[in-house]
């Protein structure tokens, strides 16, 4: 079977697509055949070795499989041959895994792909899974509370943007340019703001009658990181959630304490605190799956492109073209 690989860490030319012997499940294992993968800024931040954790090596990426059972070790009961399985690299002990054409994961690991939900569609959970942990663990929000998401046409971003309407709240969107902007309003925002033609901070203040947001999400960062605070309402929080242009500046509170009287709230998210939190990890990806069956989230694919072309995928990410999500097709 073919498999992507890493053996160094480094731009997307280190992926290699190599041959390797089909793997036979072991007790309470099953053989999953890929029908498609997920790609994901996870997979970047492991390529390049700048996840939050370190991984060994080589390494093979990818966080989200979808795809059909086809042998079945000893002891497993719950699944058979034919069954339709999602695999999330979050319930296991190796984070990816996933850019193969097979794998045997724990029987127990895996979530049943419910009729009818297609399996490009159902890689893009693990953006929904996150966004679903930022709305209800990492802040406490409200019906009518107002939030602004940075990158909010990205795979995260566009299932925040989702997610947070269902909640009820009031939702704006950032994006780079009138495709992504408009994409963002698709996906019900109740405005987007175009970064590339717009003050930010100036929209945000129009929009909110100079009150500003009650929570920012930002999975951006970078040098201009701390502009958020003077865009949130009193007692308002600032979220972030990834680094895509750089860490921010580490003198945040001179930011934060301009006005100590607006008692503003700063908080880093990880999802890997809820790594040793099967139940509370595992229920809110059976709620996205739920949602995903009924129709509430529409994930949308950017393109689909072909196993052992990981490498032109990532560079595709990279570019910052990317609407919705990629996804890989064995």
């Amino acid at each position: 079977m073919k498999i992507v690989r890493f053996h160094e860490y480094g731009d997307p030319d280190v992926l290699r697509v190599e041959d390797a012997p089909l793997p036979v499940p072991g007790p309470g294992e099953v053989r999953v055949r890929a029908e498609a993968i997920g790609v994901g800024a996870p997979d970047i931040l492991v390529r390049t070795g700048t996840d939050v954790k370190t991984w060994p090596l080589p390494m093979t990426p990818g966080n989200d499989m979808a795809g059909i059972v086809d042998a079945v070790g000893e002891g497993v009961t719950r699944f058979r041959e034919g069954d339709r399985v999602y695999v999330a690299s979050r319930e296991l002990p190796l984070r990816g895994g996933n850019y193969a054409e097979a794998r045997t994961v724990p029987a127990n690991a895996l979530f049943a792909i419910p009729d009818g939900v297609a399996a490009d569609q159902i890689v893009a959970l693990g953006n929904y899974h996150v966004a679903w942990m930022l709305l209800n663990h990492a802040v406490q929000l409200k019906p009518g509370d107002t939030i602004l998401i940075h990158a909010a046409a990205g795979g995260i971003g566009s299932a925040l943007v989702q997610l947070a309407k269902l909640h009820g709240l009031t939702v704006f969107g950032i994006a780079g340019g009138p495709d992504k902007a408009r994409y963002v309003t698709e996906m019900g925002a109740d405005a987007a703001i175009d970064r590339h033609v717009d003050d930010v901070g100036d929209r945000v203040a129009a929009l909110t009658a100079g009150n500003g947001v009650n929570c920012i999400f930002d999975s951006v960062a970078g040098p201009a990181f701390s502009r958020n605070f003077d865009m949130l309402a009193t007692a308002g929080t600032l979220v972030q959630f990834g680094f895509l242009a750089g860490q921010p500046d580490p003198d945040i509170h001179t930011a934060m304490a301009r006005d100590f009287t607006r008692n503003l709230t700063f908080r880093i998210f990880s999802i890997h605190y809820f790594d040793d939190k099967p139940d509370i990890r595992r229920a809110a990806m059976e709620q996205m799956i739920e949602a995903l069956a009924a129709g509430r989230i529409n994930p949308r694919i950017h393109a689909r492109m072909k196993l052992e072309d990981a490498a032109a995928a990532h560079r595709v990410l990279e570019s910052g073209t990317v609407i919705g999500k990629l996804v890989l097709i064995p």
